[in-house]
């Protein structure tokens, strides 16, 4: 399955043995995303089905994960009042739609992540990096904001410190850094994680990502409970069942 941007595709979605693929793929700008990709990335999330056990978000550019949002978007909100809404609403619509789905995210960036780039993998649940991954938050430079959820998701993962240092300063950081702040969660490849992941049960994963993202929910002890009747569960114990 393949959501469209404008023209070329630019998001695509595939879904083999239990794993949804949403993969960007705009090599001519470094994967910079334009408005109209920002919805499609929350219409491929919405196509994501019911029972994957796990989705990637990747590049299907190499050496590059996201280079943030098209510049020549950006540009126009200059003098363009109304579009400053609209870029904001798109690009909350596609990042709040990898967020906000029920099974595990892995973020499988190589090469450069920047600027909403970066709030996109923290967008996700891990994130796993390449040893040739860069991070970099760059608004500052451009004299504008970075919105206050992906803010805040970015102080959640490394600390009001070094989110500070990240937004304050512009720099980058290469994998190892962003490892050591906790920006990153592994090195490596990403596709042996999501695989781990996927080898367990789908109704638990969503059990133990709801408890993650939602730790107050009144209704997890009631799930938490409810589990213990699953399949997967009452065939793994049988054999310590007594005759």
């Amino acid at each position: 399955m393949v959501a469209t941007g404008n023209g070329d595709p630019v998001i695509r979605l595939t879904v083999t043995g239990g794993v949804a693929r949403i993969a960007l793929d705009r090599a001519a700008v470094r994967n910079a995303l334009p408005v109209g990709a920002w919805h499609d990335l929350a219409t491929a999330a919405a196509q994501v089905p019911e029972d994957a056990r796990a989705v990637m978000l990747a590049s299907d550019v190499p050496g590059i994960f996201c280079a943030g949002a098209d510049l020549a978007d950006l540009a126009r909100l200059s003098d363009d009042v109304a579009a400053r809404g609209t870029f904001r609403e798109a690009m909350r619509a596609g990042i709040e739609a990898i967020a906000a789905l029920p099974m595990p995210v892995v973020a499988a960036v190589e090469g450069g992540c920047h600027g909403a780039g970066v709030a996109l993998a923290l967008a996700c649940d891990v994130i796993v990096a390449t040893t040739d991954a860069r991070f970099a938050i760059p608004p500052a430079r451009l004299g504008i904001g970075y919105p206050a959820p992906d803010v805040a998701r970015l102080v959640a993962r490394v600390g009001r410190g070094q989110a500070a240092r990240l937004l304050f300063t512009a720099a980058p950081v290469d994998a190892g850094e962003a490892q050591r702040i906790g920006l990153v969660d592994l090195l490596g490849e990403a596709t042996e994680v999501v695989a781990q992941i996927a080898a367990n049960d789908a109704a638990a994963l969503r059990l133990l990502k709801h408890a993650i993202t939602d730790p107050a929910s009144p209704n997890h002890d009631r799930l938490f409970e409810r589990s213990f009747a699953s399949a997967r569960f009452a065939k793994g114990v049988a054999t310590y069942r007594k005759p």
